[in-house]
């Protein structure tokens, strides 16, 4: 009886291990990678390289202009203000609208109007 218990549980046991090694091809971290492959090529992640470029070459030319219109969504908005601003700091001028824009000495924001004047905003 005690033999026949030994034996069955080793059967069992080399039967659980078998199941076990067999998942493990399946593992986690192919699962892992295979998430980590399709969301590395998703179009969100396309959508937001592109974007990232777009604003990186936005922020390194002060001449480049920046659009700015009502249909934006709030979070355009904010970002293409912010890279506004940024280039005002860094370069003393950034272009929006189609309008330069300069950063005074004492920090006021103004443009030259067609007498070539500077007005103030």
């Amino acid at each position: 009886m005690a033999l026949f218990l030994l034996i069955s549980g080793g059967v069992i046991l080399s039967i659980i291990i078998k199941v076990i090694k067999s998942n493990k091809n399946i593992s986690p971290k192919q699962s892992f990678l295979s998430r980590f492959k399709t969301r590395l090529n998703s179009r969100e992640r396309l959508r937001e390289k592109l974007s990232e470029r777009f604003s990186n070459s936005l922020m390194s030319d002060p001449e480049s202009n920046i659009s700015i219109g009502s249909w934006f969504s709030e979070v355009e908005l904010r970002e293409k203000a912010d890279i506004h601003r940024a280039r005002l700091n860094k370069y003393g001028r950034s272009r929006m609208n189609g309008e330069m824009l300069f950063l005074g000495p004492k920090g006021g924001v103004y443009k030259y109007n067609s007498q070539g004047k500077k007005t103030y905003l």
